[in-house]
């Protein structure tokens, strides 16, 4: 038998709360790294985002892969060893992350990496689009909470029937 109904919910909220776990944490590095300078030589910041299709293409077939037996119930469904939905010695399903190649070029001639023209490469970085995509995230993510209470609420009715 396969996952349906109400605990279906609890995987893609589960899914969607790690993916903008998962864009807060590219959003944070970016912002940290928005002024880092590089010389001519030198390695530069590039812009992280994440790749949300890798991350619903890995859990979807980890999931059809993994079926859940409830026709007969024994005390080992229960601890998740036989015929759960989780992922036993697998590693949980995470976003790509994907690194642009954009750099930006500033002109300052006074700063002591830029070349011989007077520009410095930074990364190509714009805070204001990352504080947007964090609100984003966040806003996001406190949907998904909300329908992971909805959800919960909706299972504890039910088995209160």
């Amino acid at each position: 038998m396969k996952l349906q109904g109400i605990f279906s919910v609890f995987g893609h909220v589960s899914r969607g709360l790690t993916s903008e776990l998962k864009r807060l944490e590219s959003v944070s590095e970016n912002i940290a790294n928005a002024n880092q300078v590089a010389g001519e030589g030198d390695p530069i910041y590039h812009r992280k985002t994440v790749d949300p299709e890798s991350f619903k293409e890995q859990f979807s077939s980890r999931l059809r892969s993994k079926r859940l037996d409830l026709q007969r119930t024994h005390r080992v469904h229960l601890r998740g060893i036989k015929g759960s939905t989780r992922f036993q010695g697998e590693a949980w399903p995470t976003a790509k992350i994907v690194e642009s190649t954009n750099e930006r070029l500033v002109f300052d001639p006074n700063h002591p990496k830029a070349n011989p023209q007077g520009y410095v490469r930074m990364p190509d970085v714009n805070v204001v689009d990352e504080m947007m995509e964090m609100i984003t995230a966040t806003r996001s993510y406190e949907a998904n909470t909300s329908v992971m209470a909805a959800a919960k609420q909706m299972a504890r009715r039910t088995l209160d029937l």
